[in-house]
């Protein structure tokens, strides 16, 4: 035990500084870094899949993350015909390499392979853009959204121990309570709320654009969450890895930017048409 709480503080007390660094430097230094959490988080979920019997094609699934978080980061003018080639392109090359892979249960490991593709790079690699984006217009987006999605864990860890007794997803986690999950998601809203007030976000956002940016943190942080332990669950295991010593593995440190950033990359690209 005394070795698993060493491990955590020791994570905690260079993972959070550096993340918080990296966020603020922006530029090649972010896009490596979340380059860097998608591989490794793709390489776990695809572990989680071959507990099920699959075996998908990882190599596939690591070059399309290159250029996923490429794509992200350069921000070529790709038309919608361009980007389509190129989802279809993904999928013929997997087809035709489990065609003559000779592996056992090709479905299961083609779904595998363009699920993962479409969960870690696709949704999380969002994140690289929200980077770029608060540069191009001063604001501070992707640190609001980190903080307010760390609220969001720790009050509802600290409310729902405390308080929680009715559970919100026994089948999925059964240590989430509604107390917990209701405290997060006021957390994230308050965060988003007082970082406008502080004039953090720039001009860009109003007050009520603060607070729907909040909720989409404190809500689909959570679902995130709940779908990584959906997954795990599926596996039978507790971690979805053991590279963080006393946190498991990257999808358990990451897992409520899945949904939460990828949303947010949608409100504020499509209905603010930014």
């Amino acid at each position: 035990m005394n070795k698993l709480m060493d491990g955590r503080k020791l994570v905690n007390a260079l993972g959070i500084p550096g993340w918080l660094f990296l966020i603020w430097k922006g530029e090649i230094f972010y896009a490596a870094f979340i380059l860097v959490v998608v591989v490794l988080g793709l390489g776990e979920f695809y572990n989680l899949t071959m507990k099920k019997g699959a075996k998908p094609l990882r190599w596939v699934g690591m070059v399309s993350s290159v250029f996923i978080i490429d794509y992200y980061y350069v921000q070529p003018s790709l038309t919608s015909h361009q980007i389509f080639g190129c989802i279809l392109l993904v999928i013929i090359i997997t087809l035709i390499w489990e065609l003559f892979s000779k592996k056992e249960e090709p479905i299961i490991n083609i779904l595998s392979t363009i699920t993962g593709i479409m969960i870690i790079p696709l949704l999380l690699g969002t994140s690289v853009d929200l980077r770029q984006f608060d540069t191009l217009m001063n604001t501070n987006i992707t640190l609001t959204l980190v903080i307010s999605i760390w609220t969001c864990d720790s009050a509802a860890f600290l409310f729902g121990s405390f308080f929680g007794t009715k559970k919100i997803f026994p089948r999925v986690s059964p240590n989430k309570s509604w107390i917990g999950s209701i405290s997060g998601f006021i957390g994230s809203i308050l965060i988003y709320f007082s970082f406008y007030r502080l004039g953090y976000l720039g001009d860009i956002f109003s007050l009520l654009d603060a607070i729907v940016l909040g909720i989409i943190a404190g809500l689909f942080g959570q679902i995130g969450d709940f779908s990584e332990s959906l997954f795990k669950r599926d596996a039978g295991v507790k971690d979805s890895g053991k590279i963080l010593k006393g946190h498991g593995g990257i999808l358990d440190r990451f897992d409520s930017l899945i949904f939460a950033t990828p949303i947010t990359y949608l409100y504020i690209h499509f209905f603010m048409n930014l």
